[in-house]
């Protein structure tokens, strides 16, 4: 096999796409799901130190793209695991978004 058939090969079970860039990509996104738990705390902590409340925007937000990451992981992988995950997240997320929502109307 010549160097140009197997950069040829490589080619196509990659798609042209580039390897490194795609590495990248991952951890870049690794690093903002786990940093976006970080900063919701902390302008939760900011913002009940300022207001004396509680935004449940914030958790709103959270378990929204955990329950999402979860439910894409489910249909690409078709594991229990993370379909159970996704459900407890969306339950959350629901009971979070029902909190929110009277806190709006000011019954909270």
């Amino acid at each position: 096999m010549t160097k140009e058939e197997i950069l040829e090969k490589s080619r196509n079970e990659n798609q042209n796409k580039d390897i490194f860039d795609l590495e990248v990509q991952n951890l870049a996104a690794k690093i903002s799901y786990y940093s976006a738990p970080v900063l919701c705390a902390i302008f939760s902590i900011i913002e009940f130190i300022v207001n004396k409340k509680f935004n449940f925007g914030y958790l709103l937000v959270l378990f929204g793209m955990f329950s999402v990451t979860f439910f894409v992981k489910f249909l690409k992988m078709h594991k229990k695991h993370e379909l159970l995950v996704f459900i407890s997240y969306l339950v959350l997320f629901i009971l979070v978004l029902i909190v929110y929502i009277f806190q709006l109307l000011g019954k909270v």
